[in-house]
């Protein structure tokens, strides 16, 4: 049975954003990764909020999905699009890594810090 993947989407509002960072071209690329990867999207989660402060109600549904034990890979395309604090994604990397979920990012893989 193939891999349960999810997908989380970031568009921040940047002033002067990349084409390749918009919502729907995050997602086509996760989507070929995931298919490359034999994974089944079980959900995709697009967050528009402009701000790291805001309210990310998307990203609250990731995460209540990963402790329900409904996935078994994250998929992003940077860890940036997740969380742009480190000590947040950090958190995040070890919640999964509890649960038995993999965090994959098409760029700039992440790899959690020693403790």
């Amino acid at each position: 049975m193939p891999e349960r993947a999810a997908i989380y989407t970031w568009f921040r509002g940047e002033q002067h954003p990349d084409p390749e960072d918009d919502l729907d071209s995050q997602e086509e690329r996760c989507r070929a990764y995931a298919l490359a990867q034999g994974y089944r999207v079980v959900d995709v989660f697009r967050e528009t909020a402009s701000e790291p402060g805001d309210e990310r109600p998307e990203l609250k549904r990731l995460r209540t999905l990963l402790w329900r034990r409904g996935l078994d890979v994250i998929i992003a395309t940077r860890p940036d699009r997740v969380y742009v604090d480190l000590n947040r994604l950090t958190r995040l990397s070890n919640e999964a890594l509890l649960m038995g979920v993999r965090l994959e990012f098409l760029e700039q893989p992440f790899i959690l810090p020693e403790e």
